[in-house]
């Protein structure tokens, strides 16, 4: 809890760099004891955020030693939409990374690593409405294509990549979905093809799309509320429709 609170903190600005911890303060603000504190604090500084001097106290340090890439950072920071800098440095390595991924997943992916693909896909399309259960799916979806490299520099991505889905995938409307299942399965299908030069193609799109999500995010999270769902059909039945008409 202690961990969380001022790991939030920090990335939200509460804490400027450069500025003191603390650390007796934080004990009357949680009710917590100074031992609880002391550990927060330290996996704090292993985490490049906090430095303790001696004589002088703990300090906040630039964000540009924080380790970015650690999965606690990652869900603090996925809380902080308002950090656009941070959003748009993800999108950017996104943009790097994972059209190579699934050029690689093509030419090195198992048949068990297909068909993993495929029933994760499967669980994108079963989701209907419910964003969760779709986000987690889109979540596999990525993963696997990870392990598919079978590089484990590249699988060591993926709770970069897991938090930017999971940011974009709550702060977009439900049309994503519908465009978003056609493009992942082409994505699917190319690798299942070993076809890396198509999985590569495939990949820009789905991230092409995931960007132009965000200029719309706003309007669909402040605009009017969604119609009630008997007066639509769920994403898969209509992308289906999408199909049967192209």
């Amino acid at each position: 809890m202690v961990l969380d609170r001022v790991g939030r903190d920090i990335v939200a600005g509460l804490h400027e760099p450069g500025t003191p911890l603390d650390p007796a303060a934080v004990e009357r603000e949680l009710d917590v004891s100074r031992s609880v504190v002391r550990e927060a604090l330290r996996v704090l500084d292993t985490l490049g955020m906090v430095r303790a001097w001696p004589k002088r106290g703990t300090f906040v340090r630039p964000r540009s030693d924080w380790n970015w890439l650690h999965p606690l950072v990652l869900s603090w920071s996925q809380d902080q939409q308002r950090d656009v800098e941070f959003l748009q440095a993800v999108a950017q390595m996104r943009e790097i990374v994972e059209p190579n991924v699934a050029a690689i997943a093509a030419a090195h992916r198992t048949e068990a690593e297909a068909l993993e693909l495929a029933a994760a896909l499967r669980a994108m399309e079963g989701a209907d409405w419910d964003i969760e259960q779709f986000i987690d799916a889109d979540v596999r979806f990525h993963h696997v294509l990870l392990w598919a490299t079978h590089n484990e520099l590249l699988a060591q991505m993926g709770s970069v990549i897991e938090s930017a889905i999971r940011n974009h995938d709550r702060g977009v409307s439900a049309q994503h979905w519908v465009e978003s299942l056609g493009l992942h399965r082409e994505v699917a299908d190319a690798v299942a093809r070993r076809s890396p030069g198509d999985a590569e193609a495939a990949m820009r799109r789905v991230l092409a799309q995931a960007l132009s999500d965000v200029v719309g995010a706003d309007a669909a999270v402040n605009g009017s509320a969604a119609p009630g769902r008997g007066a639509r059909s769920s994403p898969t039945a209509r992308a289906r429709r999408g199909q049967a008409h192209a």
